[in-house]
């Protein structure tokens, strides 16, 4: 698959099952630690990112929001497991971070970004993904769908929260896509 043909997925269709890092090292299957709960699957651009950081700060300060909806957090960068540590002891994140250098999982989403900047390159940041963020119901569909247009264009939690009520109760199968 290249990365400059991507399909996107979209809402209403399954979501796609990935294997990336946990902060540990060891591999972890998303579909087994959403484990049918809803999820919310968010794709940030690396721990140097203030955008990022102000994101995922805020979903950590509205946590308990989505742990009431029953919804588990995962969010996935390109970088390297260390950097998630760095990122983990910079700001108190309760949820799930994943590494992905691979790309397998963000361009499995369609959410590589092909435009990176030549500042970002001169820093030695060749690629990334879309700030992007998707809910998935305990069966495994994609109900909610945002792709950034550039670093600063991320949902709002109250957006986030309200698609994870209309994603529904929780189901008994889950069934996501390889």
């Amino acid at each position: 698959m290249t990365h400059e043909n991507l399909t996107q997925v979209e809402v209403g269709q399954h979501a796609p099952d990935f294997v990336a890092q946990d902060l540990s090292g060891s591999e972890v299957r998303l579909s087994t630690l959403i484990g049918g709960k809803r999820a919310l699957l968010l794709f940030y651009r690396g721990g140097w990112c203030p955008y990022c950081n102000q994101q995922l700060a805020a979903i950590a300060g509205d946590y308990q929001k989505f742990q009431d909806l029953n919804t588990v957090v995962v969010a996935v960068s390109g970088e390297e497991t260390l950097k998630g540590k760095e990122l983990l002891q910079k700001i108190q994140l309760p949820f799930i971070l994943l590494s992905d250098t691979t790309f397998r999982s963000i361009d499995m989403y369609g959410v590589r970004d092909n435009g990176v900047s030549d500042a970002l390159k001169a820093r030695g940041i060749g690629q990334l993904p879309k700030p992007s963020a998707f809910v998935i119901d305990a069966a495994g569909m994609v109900r909610f769908r945002y792709v950034g247009k550039n670093a600063t264009d991320r949902p709002k939690n109250d957006d986030l929260l309200q698609a994870l009520k209309k994603a529904g109760a929780p189901w008994k199968s889950a069934e996501f896509v390889n």
